[in-house]
């Protein structure tokens, strides 16, 4: 009897620890992984869990979601797992106007206006985007400029009118989406990571990241993540954050930016950004880095962004740029600005610059008033019609954290730059008119051309290959038929 009533006494003590955390409330630790599924409210799961969390989500679209981390939280998707900030909005037939057959559909504007815009996109700021089947539509300023890719938005009425294109019924279902919330992943957390999801049509403004708003977290990791058709920046980041395998695409502003110490940006695509075409002597194109220290930025494929390729802008300093390919990008291939300390190394930079083209503006590679960068190994092509090959500005930009913003103390050697006609040079320019540009050294270099009479090299104003090689430039290099 007395072994039966220990055993009773153990059962009933193990029963009631083991349901103790029912009874009690359960105190999660950051062990825990937790698992979500399309129509799961992402937010409240991280307000109910510790920092640290993991959680994971199944396949299928979040729509709507925005999401403020916790230190240390991850994101990680299962299958095709996709963020999507545009919310679905019935479409009627509206009346006929100027002979074209109208939709519409019913929504709250924001208002929200921010940014500088190329003449033919006044409406660049406006981060409300429109999807029609999955189609971007371009705002109209008037009813009267509609076409069969725009929509004009009526803030007043509220409404959104488009073309309905011609092959569609009156009674023919439209999937009709706007962006409209802000962002998918922001705040101050630390060491977030975030894998495996797409983030897709969110109506962030410019300057601001779809994943990291304005970049006020630290330490983020983003692995394998998509993020496309976003109306501002794709990815802002703040220090020690990471950007790796992944793609950014189809951004309104600009793909990818990035500020403070210690950042990676590796094997990414970065491409076709700039949609809204914002004006790139803003801000616009395929990245921008400012202020930071260390950056990293290696083996990426960046190409056919509105704007600069790469682009370092302001008391950036220890910068390497090495192993990428970038190609065909509006204006330079890869741009150091009013910074310091770079390397620049072992890259492919070809074809950029057809939309800024004077002067050295539009080179494959652009020191502007900067200091201390090495440029070698690289193979730089130059279209036959437009842009330039490595070049190094000199301007009035003053003095920033690091000492004066001086194009001087800059090597450009052993690489092979090709022209592919009669366009682009290389060398160095200056509009200041003062001798505060020194020690700038092009050397060991080898010019493809098919001329090597022509004139593709500068030194203050544009040279022939021996006039260069007169002012000491190039005595090792070679040009080649």
């Amino acid at each position: 009897m007395r072994q039966y009533r220990f055993a009773l006494v153990v059962f009933v003590l193990s029963s009631f620890l083991f349901n103790a955390p029912h009874l009690f409330g359960s105190r999660r630790t950051a062990s825990d992984v937790i698992h979500l599924s399309p129509g799961d409210d992402i937010q409240a799961a991280v307000n109910a869990n510790p920092a640290g969390t993991s959680f994971v989500l199944s396949a299928g679209e979040y729509r709507l979601q925005s999401i403020r981390p916790k230190d240390n939280d991850s994101f990680q998707g299962e299958g095709l797992v996709v963020l999507n900030g545009s919310q679905v909005l019935p479409a009627e037939p509206a009346t006929t106007y100027t002979g074209q057959s109208l939709w519409k559909v019913r929504a709250t504007p924001n208002r929200v206006q921010y940014g500088q815009c190329q003449s033919v996109a006044p409406l660049c700021g406006y981060t409300q985007d429109l999807f029609v089947r999955g189609v971007l539509m371009a705002p109209a300023p008037y009813l009267i400029f509609l076409t069969p890719r725009s929509f004009y938005f009526d803030r007043n009425t509220h409404q959104i009118f488009f073309v309905r294109a011609q092959s569609s019924s009156v009674h023919a279902a439209l999937f009709v989406e706007l962006a409209t919330r802000n962002y998918a992943f922001y705040g101050s957390a630390k060491g977030v990571r975030i894998a495996n999801l797409v983030v897709e049509k969110y109506a962030n403004e410019a300057q601001k990241g779809a994943i990291g708003g304005d970049r006020s977290g630290s330490g983020w990791t983003l692995d394998n993540v998509e993020v496309r058709w976003n109306h501002g920046a794709g990815v802002e980041l703040g220090p020690r954050s990471t950007l790796q395998n992944s793609k950014i695409h189809h951004n309104g502003q600009l793909g990818v930016a990035m500020s403070g110490p210690d950042c990676l940006v590796r094997n990414n695509e970065i491409a076709w950004n700039n949609y809204a075409h914002f004006d790139p002597n803003w801000e616009a194109g395929g990245s921008k880095f400012w202020a930071t220290s260390n950056l990293e930025v290696d083996s990426n494929d960046v190409h056919d962004n509105e704007g600069p390729g790469l682009w370092t802008d302001t008391d950036n300093i220890h910068t390497v740029y090495e192993n990428n390919r970038v190609i065909h990008n509006s204006v330079t291939g890869i741009v150091h600005e009013v910074s310091y300390d770079a390397t620049i190394r072992n890259n492919l930079v070809k074809e950029n610059g057809y939309g800024k083209n004077n002067w050295m503006w539009g080179a494959q590679i652009t020191i502007q008033n900067s200091s201390n960068v090495e440029v070698y190994l690289n193979q730089v092509e130059v279209a036959p019609g437009y842009g330039n090959g490595i070049a190094v500005i000199n301007q009035n930009r003053g003095t920033g954290a690091y000492g004066p913003r001086v194009a001087s103390n800059n090597t450009v050697h052993f690489n092979v730059v090709v022209y592919h006609g009669s366009a682009g040079t290389t060398g160095f320019a200056d509009d200041t008119g003062t001798a505060a540009a020194t020690q700038n050294a092009f050397d060991n270099n080898i010019y493809v051309t098919p001329n090597c009479a022509g004139v593709h090299w500068r030194w203050l104003s544009g040279k022939y290959w021996t006039d260069f090689q007169g002012l000491g430039q190039e005595l090792n290099g070679s040009c080649q038929n």
